[in-house]
């Protein structure tokens, strides 16, 4: 995808990545070439086959990360696919005769359609891939649908609360708050990145920008969630005084970001969901989280876990 020309097996039967979106991309579309993972899944336990929680887990190159060579050798990849194409002649000249297939994830919301359709055809599975295309093209439409129209004034105001005590956050423009933003959501921290993806901010500022939403990620989710729910500090936000608090969920992959993947196709119905639930109440949520699980993390979920995912602790299932 990056312009490159080299020859690959006819059959590939074993997979590695450099990072966490295409690692998602490849269990999603053809799992049992999936030869290790960048990170264990998420989740206790990991909504996955236990077949698939077994894989070695072997790092990668990702955010402030460095993979090692001899670790992805070791593991007998057909191919390697590499997502980042300024280093993908580094990565190509230490893997040697293995290939390194370039994979541009592009916009990472907007552009899975054509990542998807080069894996699929890459790796022999069209049925699957024409399959979560399809899904993702309704999400995209679906999303369009509810939020056109809507003016930046009326969009809901949300923060996205990350790190210990929730004074890091991803402002405005960073790719860690694209779904956000694509599904309507009004990011209240227009403010400059101070360091990898993310910025740190105060209390006082929060309570200034007084947003009507407050999402949790990328950190201690469920002790942040506690304490933003009953730290009195918090207490005079109209997010929490409107109970509009809610973790992104993450299991197997984060529906959010960390990293911002694929995960995003079934939290695109999700995140609008959360914004506008006046404006979608014919979507069965429930229904579309069943569908993605099954067909994608090739796992059946149960009624309650579909509640789990959707709930934040201390709720009702």
């Amino acid at each position: 995808m990056y312009g490159r020309e080299l020859t690959v097996p006819a059959t590939i039967n074993r997979v590695l990545a450099t990072g966490g979106v295409e690692t998602e991309l490849v269990y999603m579309l053809a799992p049992d070439k999936l030869a290790g993972l960048n990170f264990p899944f998420n989740g206790s336990p990991p909504l996955v086959p236990e077949k698939y929680q077994e894989l070695p887990v072997i790092g990668g190159w990702f955010g402030t990360q460095t993979g090692n060579y001899e670790t992805f050798i070791a593991a007998r990849p057909d191919i390697i696919l590499e997502g980042v194409k300024a280093t993908i002649e580094e990565r190509q000249e230490k893997f040697g005769g293995i290939p390194v297939v370039g994979v541009d994830a592009g916009d990472f919301l907007l552009d899975y359609a054509k990542e998807l359709g080069f894996l699929g055809e890459l790796l022999g599975v069209h049925d699957r891939t024409a399959r979560l295309i399809s899904y993702y093209e309704d999400a995209v439409a679906y999303v369009s649908t509810i939020v056109a129209g809507i003016p930046d004034n009326d969009k809901v105001k949300v923060y996205y609360a990350e790190g210990k005590d929730g004074f890091s956050t991803d402002p405005v423009g960073s790719m860690h708050t694209r779904l956000l933003e694509f599904c309507g959501g009004r990011n209240v921290a227009d403010v400059a990145l101070s360091g990898y993806g993310m910025a740190e901010t105060s209390l006082e500022q929060i309570i200034l920008w007084d947003p009507d939403m407050i999402i949790i990620g990328r950190g201690s989710q469920a002790a942040l969630y506690q304490t933003v729910m009953t730290d009195a500090r918090f207490s005079q936000l109209r997010a929490v005084k409107g109970g509009r608090v809610t973790i992104r969920p993450d299991n197997p992959f984060s529906w959010f970001d960390g990293p911002p993947g694929p995960g995003q196709i079934i939290g695109m119905y999700w995140m609008v969901n959360k914004l506008y639930p006046e404006k979608t109440v014919s979507l069965d949520l429930k229904a579309k989280v069943g569908e993605f699980y099954a067909d994608f993390c090739h796992y059946q979920l149960t009624d309650e876990e579909v509640a789990g995912l959707l709930a934040n602790p201390g709720e009702g299932k």
